[in-house]
């Protein structure tokens, strides 16, 4: 996964969420959603559901989260986000879930454009 990119799953936002939750339980979990929803360029939390049920379709849908965006949105909504230092940690090394239609078409990818021996014909 390129660095900066995550997968745009549920199932991913829900771990970010309980990483964020787990070390702050102090903010609250709706504040948290819509942070992480602002974190990927949505205005709120609300208009990123029909998006993320689109995309959950698809495989491999994967996007962007800034992680200064989510500081950004915790000071919006009342929260110091310099109280909060390792956030941007978190959400950094957050590991992505592995899917299993995403692994095969990394295989593929990675067997189209691995380098042949001189001969093979």
């Amino acid at each position: 996964m390129p660095f900066g990119n995550t997968p745009f799953t549920r199932a991913h936002i829900s771990m970010l969420k309980n990483a964020v939750r787990d070390r702050y339980p102090e903010i609250k979990s709706s504040h948290v959603d819509e942070a992480i929803a602002f974190s990927f360029g949505f205005d709120t939390y609300a208009a990123m559901l029909p998006v993320l049920d689109q995309a959950e379709g698809t495989s491999c849908m994967s996007a962007q989260l800034i992680p200064d965006w989510f500081a950004v949105r915790l000071l919006q909504l009342g929260y110091d986000p310099l109280r909060y230092s390792d956030l941007r940690h978190i959400l950094w090394i957050s590991v992505p879930e592995s899917r299993p239609a995403a692994n095969r078409r990394l295989e593929a990818a990675k067997d189209l454009f691995r380098p042949r021996p001189a001969n093979d014909t």
